[in-house]
């Protein structure tokens, strides 16, 4: 691990996902803190090193993989966590993440791992409004809804945390079909950091960027295109474990894993929920089964 500075204030630490550093003199506060405990100690040793403490957390959504790390680093520092309403639900009570999976019911085990249930942590402070005062700080919550229900970023000093709000080309590339839970408010999202003009973008899986437009128009052309795939697949009536199997061999998606089949479900289910709103898909029930078609009505 190293620490990386953008501004006077602000660094990062690269990580699968990364770690934003808020700093006032020697105090500092996290934003996001990776994947679980292992990835906690070494953000601790990393901050001895440079002579930071924490004196904060701020989870920007309740992936496990933004605050696994918390819990750690809370034990140790007795900082303050912050997170936005709904979300502070699901890192206090990890379970809600794998159940949410599993249609509402007790996960499967092999869902129950620390790459969708991250250890529990007790949040201090929900997030709402639009100023935020820190340590000294103030802050800027920037709502960024769609890859979760209330994914929030954080602006300083005219830099922006802005979580996972948008991915690389690589990943777009690798995925494919990108993990959203709305797709109207992830469309919001995209076209409203299209307006910004912070001095650095600063994403949870890439480098820190100085122009966002390019990269936001690659994530909304990949939406676009899952939704003319999955119309293109719903010619015929089909129900959900049909239209996720015949959408993964249209683009040659391998699913290899429980995990990954249930991650691609729950991102169909949000693009069939938009079609539908918008009358591009119906949905309805016949013989006890459930089915989604194409509206050739208009």
């Amino acid at each position: 691990m190293e620490l990386k500075k953008i501004d006077e204030n602000i660094s990062y630490i690269p990580n699968p996902s990364n770690i934003g550093i808020i700093q006032n003199g020697n105090n500092c506060i996290l934003i996001d803190t990776g994947l679980d405990a292992d990835t906690g100690k070494k953000i601790l040793k990393l901050l001895e090193e440079n002579h930071l403490k924490v004196k904060a957390i701020i989870n920007t959504h309740a992936h496990a993989d933004h605050y696994g790390g918390n819990n750690t680093i809370k034990n140790k520092t007795k900082c303050l966590t912050y997170a936005p309403k709904i979300e502070a639900s699901t890192i206090e009570n990890p379970i809600l993440e794998p159940q949410s999976f599993f249609s509402g019911a007790n996960p499967i085990k092999e869902l129950k791992n620390k790459f969708l249930m991250a250890e529990p942590c007790k949040v201090d402070h929900q997030i709402e409004g639009t100023e935020l005062e820190i340590n000294g700080l103030s802050l800027k919550p920037i709502q960024l809804p769609g890859h979760s229900i209330n994914q929030t970023g954080i602006a300083f000093n005219n830099n922006l945390f802005c979580a996972d709000s948008f991915f690389s080309k690589e990943t777009i590339q690798k995925h494919k079909i990108l993990f959203f839970t709305n797709i109207e408010e992830t469309k919001k999202t995209l076209n409203k950091l299209k307006e910004t003009n912070y001095k650095s973008y600063i994403p949870s899986h890439l480098e820190p960027i100085s122009n966002s437009e390019n990269l936001i128009n690659e994530n909304l052309k990949a939406i676009e295109k899952t939704e003319t795939d999955i119309l293109e697949t719903l010619q015929e009536e089909k129900d959900i474990e049909q239209t996720l199997k015949d959408l993964s061999d249209k683009t040659e998606i391998k699913i290899k894993t429980i995990q990954q089949h249930y991650l691609l479900k729950t991102t169909i289910l949000a693009y069939l929920e938009y079609l539908n709103k918008n009358k591009q898909v119906e949905i309805k029930t016949e013989n006890n089964r459930l089915t989604w078609k194409k509206n050739t009505t208009g």
